[in-house]
């Protein structure tokens, strides 16, 4: 399993995954940085990454929801943003080997909903696919 970083979680939780072997990208190293949201989804569902984010909002924004969709992208989103770095490293860290069994297991697309406790939902709100 590959984490694909978007631009709200930043860099220092990617940078430090892969220090500690979990495999990582973020937009910015890809080039990516900047790009709208459909742009780098596609490429996430194509080259097979899970994507990780704080912005939910990717799910009600129309060709956001559609890119997620029709490029089969599973996504992890936070349920809270603004995370300090540590609390977000510590809980992917945890939560890894669940990760990668829902990316082997699930039928994409798939999204889930990590709160900081480490519950997995499948709906946060009124956010869903």
């Amino acid at each position: 399993m590959i984490l694909l970083c978007d631009e709200d979680v930043g860099t220092g939780i990617p940078k430090a995954l892969k220090l500690v072997g979990c495999e990582t990208r973020y937009l910015r190293r890809l080039g990516l940085a900047g790009k709208p949201d459909p742009v780098w989804l596609a490429k996430a569902g194509q080259k097979g990454w899970l994507v990780f984010s704080e912005n939910k909002k990717i799910l009600k924004v129309p060709s956001e929801r559609e890119t997620v969709i029709r490029e089969k992208v599973g996504i992890i989103f936070l349920t809270n943003g603004s995370e300090y770095n540590r609390k977000v490293l510590k809980l992917l860290l945890t939560k890894w080997d669940t990760l990668e069994l829902l990316w082997l297991t699930l039928e994409r697309p798939f999204v889930r909903f990590l709160s900081p406790n480490g519950r997995l939902a499948d709906k946060y709100r009124d956010y869903q696919l």
